[in-house]
């Protein structure tokens, strides 16, 4: 594991498993890699997670995004409402992830098709919200099952980039250290964004 500041713009961590440790404004922040990704023209796929109001939380991130519509109406970017995948996690059912896995797989095959560049980011709130409610059980189940699908990309050929926003107050707390340091081992790098 490597921990890298990521002030300035956002540098992705090309075809990496990421930890993003994030204090506040997560929407801001996660928003820097989804732009990052449209602009090296990626398909870009983001999981936000709001369990009280997804459509206050989808209009707010949406306008954080440059160009938002128009990479959504050119199937750039792939927003998908994940308040029903973090009450899987709750209840340790990955059947629906693996159900994204399906559909990010078929995405890299029509992209290739179509001669459209065929790396994908994923931007991951699913994990950071189970953290966050301290859900740590749940979230170390989720992460330690996209380790492993990473890697099977990789093996692959696929080029797939996984940024997983978590919150560094509640893992900075001494009671929740270890939690942190497990889910730091289950990602090829730190990116930690409190400093920019």
């Amino acid at each position: 594991m490597v921990v890298v500041n990521a002030s300035g713009s956002a540098k992705l961590p090309f075809h990496q498993h990421a930890m993003l440790l994030y204090s506040n404004d997560e929407d801001k922040i996660t928003a820097t890699y989804v732009n990052e990704g449209l602009r090296e023209g990626f398909l870009t796929v983001y999981v936000p997670v709001d369990t009280d109001d997804n459509a206050s939380h989808m209009s707010k991130m949406a306008s954080g995004i440059v160009n938002y519509e128009d990479d959504v109406n050119l199937g750039n970017i792939l927003n998908l409402d994940m308040r029903s995948f973090y009450n899987f996690a709750l209840a340790g059912n990955l059947q629906p992830f693996e159900e994204l896995k399906t559909i990010v797989e078929e995405a890299i095959k029509e992209r290739i098709a179509s001669k459209r560049n065929d790396e994908i980011i994923l931007v991951m709130g699913v994990v950071g919200r189970l953290a966050e409610n301290q859900k740590f059980s749940e979230c170390l189940n989720v992460e330690k099952w996209w380790q492993k699908t990473h890697s099977e990309w990789l093996q692959k050929g696929k080029k797939v980039t996984i940024v997983c926003p978590h919150p560094s107050p509640i893992l900075d707390k001494n009671q929740f250290m270890n939690y942190k340091k497990t889910i730091s081992s289950l990602h090829d790098i730190t990116l930690d964004s409190r400093s920019r």
